[in-house]
């Protein structure tokens, strides 16, 4: 009994033996069925080639979107490296001008709130101090070199530049002086000046 894959084996071998009568009876066919082979390769070559085009322009697309992030991400880092850099720079001047500040602080006399100036009374025509509890004998000034400047706040005192020369005449607890600079008299801190050297009174008029 003849198996399955025999019979079809048979109806295969047939088929191909009526074409190949209808190839020899029918030259017009046989044509046919070459052209129909020739443009099936064709047509297997170029699909072929059409699918290694596109393997290739997928290939060359995502390199150029792997380019493309590449560079995004080089331009983010870059423009995080500029921020950094900025708050560096600020952070850097912050610093100069708060280290110049504390400086000018430490240089400046501790600001200590200080009472008002000895008040002057007019005695013959003239200003007089009042009385007041000081260290200095009335009857010996001394010069001091201004080292911190100071405007006065009112009329009794006296302003003063740095390295200008005062004669210190009077000294209070309070901590305020009295003196006479550049023929100005009146009252200033006394934190703000040294003292250079002592002078008689009577040598105050060959000094000014």
């Amino acid at each position: 009994m003849p198996t399955f894959f025999g019979i079809n084996q048979a109806i295969e071998v047939s088929r191909r033996q009526a074409k190949l009568r209808e190839s020899n009876g029918n030259p017009e066919s046989a044509s046919r069925l070459e052209a129909a082979e020739a443009k099936l390769k064709d047509l297997k070559s170029n699909m072929t080639t059409l699918g290694k085009e596109a393997s290739a322009a997928m290939t060359a697309v995502e390199a150029q979107q792997q380019r493309l992030t590449l560079q995004r991400l080089v331009a983010m880092v870059e423009a995080q490296r500029h921020y950094h850099q900025r708050v560096l720079q600020i952070l850097d001047q912050l610093e100069v001008e708060m280290m110049s500040e504390r400086q000018r602080i430490e240089a400046s006399p501790s600001y200590n709130p200080m009472p008002p100036p000895p008040a002057y009374t007019e005695v013959n025509g003239g200003l007089a101090s009042q009385s007041y509890d000081g260290s200095i004998d009335g009857k010996t000034y001394f010069l001091a070199e201004v080292v911190h400047p100071y405007e006065a706040e009112s009329d009794i005192e006296l302003t003063l530049s740095v390295g200008d020369y005062v004669v210190v005449r009077k000294v209070s607890n309070n901590g305020w002086a009295e003196g006479e600079c550049k023929g100005n008299a009146g009252w200033f801190p006394f934190g703000y000046v040294e003292r250079r050297e002592r002078i008689l009174a009577t040598k105050v008029a060959e000094v000014f």
